[in-house]
């Protein structure tokens, strides 16, 4: 089991426990939390630093679990193309923490950095996910290694996207029908990070149903649009605005 794999299982441990059970998925309602400069305007983001997106997706079958490796890379592609593809409708200009730009620096050197920054992020958030309203009291912090990415100087934020889901087998999904058991859903988080000190901005949880594999932009894309919108996001706020006249 590799570093990488290690850490993400640390943070999908943390959001499982969030949701207290495997049924809960659907109990649960987007959200999201800042600091008060950002919906305020005081800290404007115009530009953003993309982290390389974390998936992990688990297949519930009538006799246990297994893993999805393969299509919980491919679902995390589409989680960051979402991400991306909204930021970008609301002007945010994109940078991506993997390219060296004009650092001069190598691929494994950015790579090392990214590894530390993560490795920050994975220790910091099964407090921050229990206890995210302290986000609005500067409580987290990925500290200033982030300043170490290339894309740091050129981007006001650090994005992380990460996602944890569930899906069923047609035998375990008929079993719950009739008895009850767990539910196919999922978590997506949207972690928000100041690019020049680590500090956690904002936070954003949603909780797309069932149809979150197939019906990715309904069901992820729509909703993560609506964060931004509250969390005054470039033209987000505009854009939600529009959709209620």
């Amino acid at each position: 089991m590799n570093l990488k794999w290690r850490l993400f299982q640390t943070f999908a441990t943390a959001i499982f426990l969030c949701v207290s059970a495997s049924t809960a998925f659907s109990l649960q309602s987007d959200s999201f939390w800042t600091q008060k400069k950002v919906t305020s305007g005081m800290f404007p983001i115009h530009s953003a630093c993309m982290m390389p997106p974390e998936a992990n997706l688990t297949k519930i079958g009538v006799k246990g679990a297994g893993g999805m490796s393969k299509e919980s890379d491919a679902w995390a592609g589409v989680l960051e193309d979402l991400v991306e593809s909204k930021l970008k409708a609301d002007g945010i200009a994109l940078n991506s923490a993997i390219n060296p730009l004009s650092s001069g620096a190598s691929d494994d050197e950015v790579r090392g950095v990214i590894f530390q920054v993560r490795q920050k992020l994975s220790a910091i958030s099964p407090l921050m996910n229990k206890k995210p309203k302290q986000i609005a009291h500067s409580a987290y912090t990925l500290g200033d290694e982030v300043g170490m990415l290339p894309c740091s100087e050129k981007s006001d934020v650090l994005v992380f996207v990460q996602g944890v889901g569930q899906v069923l087998t047609d035998g375990r999904e008929a079993m719950t029908f009739f008895v009850g058991g767990p539910a196919e859903g999922a978590v997506v988080l949207v972690t928000i990070a100041d690019a020049k000190t680590g500090e956690i901005v904002g936070l954003i949880r949603v909780y797309p149903g069932d149809g979150f594999l197939t019906s990715a932009e309904t069901e992820i894309g729509h909703r993560l649009m609506y964060q931004f919108g509250y969390m005054n996001i470039g033209s987000a706020r505009k854009n939600v605005k529009a959709l209620y006249r």
